[in-house]
């Protein structure tokens, strides 16, 4: 790599540590802001306020916010507005983020940054969705007093997460059940040969299961849903807030489910990290910048 660039990693978990590291590593200069509770070697020096002005590359974690309108930052001491962050970038400057708000997208237009979203990207998704689906085997083995080996198991949704979730599981020798509202999903399910549900009518086929998945982002286990399932069923869910899964209910309930957040950057920081850094690296030559 000839060019040699100016790089800010700004917030994030473990994923953002090695990140920066591995950019040190390829003879960036790095800085980093909000990273407080890791003690990055000298070459990475370390901001105390968001002075922004001498980096050419902003890199914003996965997920940007923890919650509406706050900067995602587990390993910082203090909490910082995500309008403050943007606010404090100079104009032109490339920011990138992992999963970027319609008020991002509007403060970057009105600041003019030059602002891109790395989690859109189909490369980074993919590479994503293995440490996801490898975590969230790792939990069902922790968390369930049965084997996986025979376990009966719903994953809802076949995006990439829940597919590739469901040929892991299937190679574990589970009894895999996939459900999904296309006739296109049914046809890609039944080529795998694995059994599948539509997920709008899962009401009165819960009970059979023993771990129950759900990638998708949108309510489809409600009360209605949750109260027929088994009091030891495992529940695990991927999707990003507010999940899929009435947790209220199934603590009311006496269910046990599970939201696992960030499971990339709990499992796999350092591959996570390295997937990130190369998705940003292929936008960065697509913008004549490396």
């Amino acid at each position: 790599m000839d060019k040699k660039l100016i790089f800010t990693v700004v917030g994030g978990d473990m994923r953002q540590v090695f990140l920066a590291k591995q950019l040190s590593l390829d003879l960036h200069e790095v800085f980093s802001f909000a990273i407080d509770r890791y003690s990055f070697p000298d070459n990475i020096k370390q901001l105390s306020i968001p002075d922004f002005s001498e980096t050419q590359v902003i890199i914003l974690p996965m997920p940007t916010e923890r919650e509406k309108g706050i900067l995602n930052a587990p390993l910082c001491n203090t909490s910082h507005k995500t309008s403050n962050i943007f606010d404090s970038i100079p104009a032109k400057t490339h920011v990138f983020a992992g999963g970027v708000t319609e008020d991002m997208k509007i403060k970057a237009e009105q600041n003019n940054i030059f602002l891109f979203d790395y989690l859109s990207r189909e490369e980074l998704a993919i590479l994503n969705a293995i440490p996801t689906c490898e975590g969230a085997i790792q939990l069902a083995m922790e968390e369930m007093p049965i084997t996986l080996h025979g376990a009966k198991v719903l994953v809802i949704g076949n995006g990439r997460i829940g597919s590739m979730l469901a040929h892991h599981l299937s190679s574990l020798h589970c009894e895999v059940t996939i459900s999904a509202r296309s006739p296109k999903d049914f046809a890609l399910i039944k080529a795998q040969g694995l059994n599948h549900l539509h997920t709008n009518y899962l009401t009165g086929k819960l009970s059979y299961f023993d771990l129950i998945i759900n990638t998708v982002p949108a309510p489809v286990m409600r009360k209605a849903e949750l109260v027929e399932i088994n009091d030891n069923t495992l529940i695990i869910d991927l999707a990003s807030r507010p999940g899929g899964v009435d947790f209220k209910s199934a603590e009311n309930l006496g269910k046990r489910a599970i939201h696992a957040l960030s499971l990339p950057g709990k499992v796999a920081p350092v591959s996570s990290a390295l997937a990130i850094k190369n998705t940003i690296y292929t936008i960065l030559q697509e913008e004549g910048m490396l």
